[in-house]
């Protein structure tokens, strides 16, 4: 932001990590009509086996908090509201795995979810080789 008695004080920052990821997550998902919500017509759930299932889905919200404001945990389940109606991701922690569940209004927006977060779990559980399988439907 610049300061109005300098406005070029800040014109050569470069933008921030939030920033850039935010750009990211717009082209990815467009802009839809102003106050679009995601209707779930299109579904699909993985279940993720990991006895550090509570962990992994706090650290899939915290990470979401930082590029949407739609993103809570509260355990044993969370839940991550893409932007501008892209799509939701639920989570909930069980002892022996994690469940993720994730709705879209378009075959497309749904694989972009898959995709963007089996990759965000599948890199925070490297170290135990977790990976995501999805199954369509409820």
């Amino acid at each position: 932001m610049s300061s109005p008695r300098h406005p070029e004080a800040n014109m050569h920052r470069p933008p921030s990590h939030a920033a850039a990821i935010a750009r990211h997550v717009r082209a990815a998902f467009g802009r839809p009509r102003t106050g679009a919500k995601p209707v779930g017509e299109y579904r699909c759930r993985a279940r993720v086996r990991t006895e550090r299932s509570e962990r992994y889905a706090k650290q899939l919200c915290s990470h979401a908090a930082r590029m949407t404001s739609e993103a809570h945990w509260t355990p044993p389940s969370g839940v991550i509201e893409f932007p501008d109606g892209g799509g939701a991701c639920r989570i909930t922690a069980e002892p022996d795995c994690l469940l993720l569940a994730l709705e879209a209004a378009s075959p497309d927006g749904l694989a972009r979810l898959r995709r963007i977060v089996a990759a965000d779990v599948e890199r925070f559980g490297v170290r135990e080789g977790l990976t995501v399988t999805w199954q369509d439907g409820d």
